[in-house]
């Protein structure tokens, strides 16, 4: 048990033993219990103890005469009421007097809203008493079922309430009026504001008392089924009282405090043996009995139509009290209805796959016109502190206004800090002026309000109006509710918003690893490439250059016209083509350092043709387009006129059915000239594409073609600082995309190397 409930308990107990303050019985009351109780005891012992007590003994023969009131003979002394009446009979009907006693000189509570009324409790508890006669009386089972028992039962079943309004009154006052005020089980009520009910404090009284069992069984466990009952000797007659109780109540006899009256006593009645029409007789009877008993105890004589009538009147009012809390009920249902419906609505508006902070705003704002009226709408965002804040404006008609980015005033905090308080707190209010100043329209700046958006995830929102009161338009609980469904929906968007971006960055940084492993990748090739061929130019271009020589001057020594000058001739220009296919391969172990200068585009241009054309001597056409109007380049003139002469030699020997196309452009976005050779030839499979800038890979048959031109080509425009890229289908021709910046910077090939490596051992 922990320390809360250790209290509790202890004060609970403390309560409990308080009831030794109540006042005792008095000692007519306790002897007759011991008298009654004992074996020894005779008539006459019990007979004048009755009568040593004057008043006692007429309120004894008054209401024994109208108990029974059937007897033949009238009951006018004690001895003739014992005798016709039994020891049982006088023993209840001297509790029940004294018990009336104790409490009678009780005060009524002071004034309130609603105050506990000991005279309407003693109505009920006299009824539930007689009811409880006549229902035992109608079961014929004297032994079981004795009425004079079950009225005394009947009686103090309540006795709880009268000790708990005793000591603790003020506290007793507050368990009436939250009864009255919703209808409840007072009992219910009880347990919550006190801890504990009347049933238990009763059941403490009456042993305190050292009341008969059946008695304080009857206090503690009225009300309950008959067979959730514990198994007792008297669980019938505590049944009885139980179903008198719930007769009384469901007439509006005297106060009882328990509003629930979902039980049908036909039921309860068939539990213990009667009909419906038996307790319908008992109903008819009950208050022409009230009125009888009531003056015979001392409680006031009431006529029996002014006792139905007030029956009546308190049952309209509770009536009454029930139809305003279900108007209240009503008008609740109806808020939290139209609440639901906006939730839903705004819901189904602004979920869906690729929703963004702008679009949830939005639905934010159109949610806010629907709940609370047409008006001006704003939206202040901010995703993390850092962040600027995004400020969405909307006019009556719900049209976005405006929507921009603004940096608020000086010792703003961050957005989200402003929203963990409902309350609109002086630090939010001197942001009023900085957010009127950015606002389309700032003629209504004296109503300007605020609602914050609790978002989490350290974002923060508020929505921006100029409505005076949003309490009129739905309840706290519901303005509450739509609070953080605005915010957590526009909290979800920024996190989706901020999950697709990344994952937007994600691929594109994988894109550009694979880029960069794959130039990675050839770079280490080139550069073996390069290593192999300087290593093989080296040993190779001595023994070529004397070949060369000497072939070049055999040639010159024989005869003009013979096989062996023809052969000589060719010695020296095979070992000529060799030289240059080396210094090739030096391109890629030692590319050139570009040559930046000046130049014309079209002089470029015309460059390539040159060589193109004396590549290939028999070239189809070409038809040059929009190089007029590139700028004048910083480049290198023969790198860049080689490397588009490859393009033009590769479109030329690709067999095109019409003439080459070179398209120039520029695109501003990148300061880059882009140049388009296109043909409509014989084109490229996917293997050819692929491969098409490997060194020595070539599409044509063995020994037509070195494969080295595209490689070259690609390597003089990196160096530029440049790219090249193809497209092509097969039968449908090729496009080469050339882009080379318009004012390049020569690449240093020591850094590039180095980055290489870096990203290699990373």
């Amino acid at each position: 048990m922990n320390t809360q409930e250790s209290q509790r308990a202890a004060r609970l107990e403390l309560i409990l033993q308080q009831l030794e303050a109540l006042p005792t019985l008095p000692a007519v009351a306790t002897r007759l219990l011991q008298l009654t109780g004992s074996d020894d005891s005779d008539a006459r012992q019990v007979i004048d103890l009755v009568e040593s007590d004057q008043a006692l003994t007429a309120k004894v023969l008054a209401m024994c005469r109208t108990a029974e009131k059937g007897l033949n003979e009238a009951v006018t002394t004690v001895d003739r009421a014992v005798l016709l009446l039994g020891f049982e009979a006088i023993r209840n009907a001297v509790l029940s007097i004294k018990v009336l006693e104790v409490f009678a000189d009780e005060p009524e509570p002071g004034e309130g809203p609603v105050k506990f009324s000991v005279a309407a409790f003693w109505r009920h508890s006299l009824a539930v008493a007689i009811a409880s006669e006549m229902i035992a009386a109608a079961a014929r089972d004297a032994k079981e079922l004795p009425p004079s028992e079950a009225f005394v039962c009947g009686l103090l079943h309540d006795v709880g309430k009268l000790a708990l309004e005793h000591l603790l009154p003020k506290s007793y006052q507050r368990v009436v009026e939250l009864t009255e005020q919703h209808q409840m089980n007072i009992a219910d009520i009880e347990r919550r504001v006190i801890g504990l009910d009347h049933q238990t404090v009763g059941k403490r009284l009456a042993e305190h008392w050292q009341l008969p069992h059946v008695i304080t069984d009857s206090i503690w466990l009225h009300g309950s089924p008959l067979k959730t009952m514990p198994a007792i000797d008297h669980r019938k007659l505590v049944a009885v009282v139980g179903l008198a109780d719930l007769i009384v109540r469901r007439q509006h006899i005297g106060y009882s405090g328990n509003y629930r009256l979902s039980e049908d006593p036909a039921e309860m009645a068939k539990s213990i043996g009667l009909s419906a029409a038996t307790i319908s007789q008992i109903v008819d009877r009950l208050h022409e009995e009230l009125e009888r008993r009531a003056a015979a105890m001392g409680l006031g004589h009431t006529p029996s139509r002014k006792l139905f009538l007030e029956s009546i009147m308190q049952a309209n009012e509770v009536l009454g009290q029930l139809n305003r809390k279900l108007d209240v009920q009503r008008r609740t249902a109806v808020g939290q209805g139209r609440a639901l419906e906006a939730i839903a609505r705004f819901h189904a508006e602004s979920t869906g796959p690729g929703r963004t902070i702008s679009s949830a705003v939005t639905a934010v704002a159109h949610s806010a016109a629907g709940l609370f009226g047409d008006g001006q709408y704003g939206v202040l965002f901010q995703a993390a502190p850092q962040q600027p804040w995004l400020l969405m404006q909307f006019n009556r008609a719900g049209k976005q206004v405006k929507s921009e980015f603004v940096t608020p005033g000086a010792g703003a905090r961050p957005l989200a800090s402003y929203t963990h308080s409902h309350p609109v707190s002086a630090g939010l209010m001197g942001l009023f002026p900085w957010i009127g100043q950015h606002l389309a329209s700032r003629d209504d700046l004296p109503r300007l309000n605020v609602l914050q958006l609790p978002c989490g995830w350290g974002a923060g929102a508020m929505l921006v109006h100029d409505q005076a009161n949003l309490a009129g338009a739905s309840s706290p609980a519901q303005l509450e509710a739509m609070r953080h469904t605005w915010g957590a929906a526009i909290a979800a968007a920024a996190q989706h918003q901020g999950a697709r971006r990344l994952a937007e960055q994600l691929a594109s940084s994988n894109r550009q690893l694979v880029e960069t492993q794959s130039a990675l990748a050839e770079h280490q090739s080139m550069v073996r490439l390069g290593e192999m061929a300087a290593g093989a130019a080296h040993e190779m271009n001595n023994p070529l250059a004397i070949i060369a020589g000497r072939a070049q001057l055999l040639s010159q020594k024989l005869a003009f016209g013979s096989k062996e000058k023809a052969d000589a001739e060719l010695i020296w220009q095979q070992a000529d083509r060799l030289s240059e296919l080396i210094t090739a391969l030096r391109l890629f172990a030692e590319p050139p350092q570009p040559k930046i200068t000046k130049v014309n585009g079209t002089d470029v241009l015309e460059d390539a043709v040159i060589i193109m054309k004396r590549r290939v001597p028999q070239a189809p056409a070409i038809r040059v387009s929009g190089i007029e109007l590139a700028p004048l380049l910083t480049t290198d003139r023969e790198h860049l006129a080689a490397s588009i002469a490859e393009l033009l030699i590769n479109a030329a020997e690709s067999q095109p059915k019409t003439a080459v196309r070179v398209q120039a452009s520029v695109d501003p976005l990148s300061d880059r000239l882009i140049i388009l050779v296109k043909d409509d030839g014989v084109g490229m499979n996917v293997q050819t594409l692929e491969h098409a800038f490997d060194p020595f890979f070539s599409a044509k048959p063995a020994g037509r073609q070195v494969g080295l031109g595209l490689a070259r080509a690609r390597r003089l425009v990196e160096s530029l600082g440049g790219e090249i890229e193809l497209s092509s289908q097969p039968d449908r021709g090729c496009c080469a995309r050339l882009a080379v910046p318009i004012r390049s910077l020569p690449r240093r090939e020591t850094e590039s190397e180095g980055a290489s490596r870096e990203v290699n051992s990373a």
